[in-house]
């Protein structure tokens, strides 16, 4: 599930061709050879490399980019563009003695559609990536098709930060078919992954470590989200785990495992577990809760959820039991 499971596609190494053209057949005496896309390209990000610089190319990992946002202008859309990020020793714990103690300090906006920005990291928190401001907005998305993996997000020497947020700019600019997988948001983060009119996102495999406010989150005054997938993600006492208030419309949610300390107390937690009022025909199965089967009572099943009136909440796993009703 962390960012050690990184799984990054590479546009294939441009290779000689192994043998002539044939006559009369256009490309098969191609110079560059089979890659991932007829053109795509790695564009490498390293702020410790002792020879990076945002005026350069980007393509050569020796001397790679300073800052994902150059990185990000030198994509083009649908090309099969890789943005590899390197990792650093941000950590708390990390000894500065050895160096690539530099994070990522950006809040980029993503307008290029199709491209994938990748941290690459040998652990399992993956490549650290900061805000610049209070409050900030880590990586705000514009464009369709972009995939997100691989990082740690977190408010550095801020305070607080939403990490993600996918939407509709208001004119021609959508934030669908988002995926984020593989990454961790800690406890300082406000929120995690917040999505406005993003339609087909498929986020799953992440790790969400107490986030201040909200792990996924559509807001009431947006215009929701439908059609998406959340799975096999990990809520550890986050104020609120998913809150899906815009109208969220048959989507998926399943395989998500939810801890919370006020249900385990018992204590009131209304609705810091799941929560899709306003929506429709959402199919919610398969989750793990930190609460008592529905009593009624403070933290139970019905506290820390609420369904729509159509939605399908099927076999999910309380303390004490299974249920198959809907929470109310």
């Amino acid at each position: 599930m962390p960012a050690n499971n990184v799984n990054w596609p590479l546009p294939l190494t441009r290779l000689n061709p192994f043998y002539p053209g044939q006559f009369g057949v256009p490309g098969t005496a191609n110079e560059t050879g089979l890659r991932q896309h007829s053109s795509g390209a790695i564009f490498y990000v390293d702020p410790n490399h002792v020879d990076n610089n945002d005026n350069r190319d980007g393509t050569d990992p020796t001397s790679p980019l300073s800052t994902v946002a150059a990185a990000i202008l030198k994509c083009q859309p649908y090309r099969g563009d890789v943005i590899a990020v390197m990792a650093n020793n941000s950590w708390q714990y990390g000894n500065s003695a050895d160096g690539f103690a530099t994070a990522i300090s950006e809040e980029v906006i993503v307008t290029v559609p199709g491209i994938k920005i990748v941290g690459v990291c040998p652990s399992g928190q993956g490549v650290y990536w900061y805000p610049v401001s209070n409050a900030g907005v880590c990586i705000t998305v514009h464009a369709i098709d972009v995939t997100i993996e691989g990082f740690f997000f977190s408010e550095g020497s801020f305070a607080g930060c939403t990490a993600i947020e996918s939407e509709w700019d208001g004119a021609t600019l959508f934030g669908e078919n988002l995926t984020v997988r593989n990454c961790v948001f800690d406890d300082t983060v406000d929120i995690a992954i917040q999505l406005d009119y993003s339609w087909y996102c498929d986020i799953h495999d992440n790790i969400f470590w107490k986030c201040d406010t909200y792990g996924i989150y559509s807001p009431v005054a947006g215009s929701g989200i439908a059609f998406s997938r959340i799975c096999d993600n990990d809520f550890h006492d986050c104020a609120i785990a998913i809150s899906l208030l815009g109208g969220c419309d048959d989507n998926i949610i399943q395989r998500n495992t939810i801890y919370n300390s006020n249900a385990q107390t018992p204590a009131a937690a209304t609705d810091e577990g799941i929560d899709t009022t306003g929506g429709a025909r959402n199919m919610v199965s398969d989750n793990y809760f930190s609460c008592a089967l529905p009593a009624p009572a403070a933290g139970d099943y019905d506290d820390l959820n609420t369904a729509a009136a159509t939605d399908a909440w099927i076999n999910n796993h309380c303390l004490n039991g299974d249920t198959t009703t809907n929470p109310t």
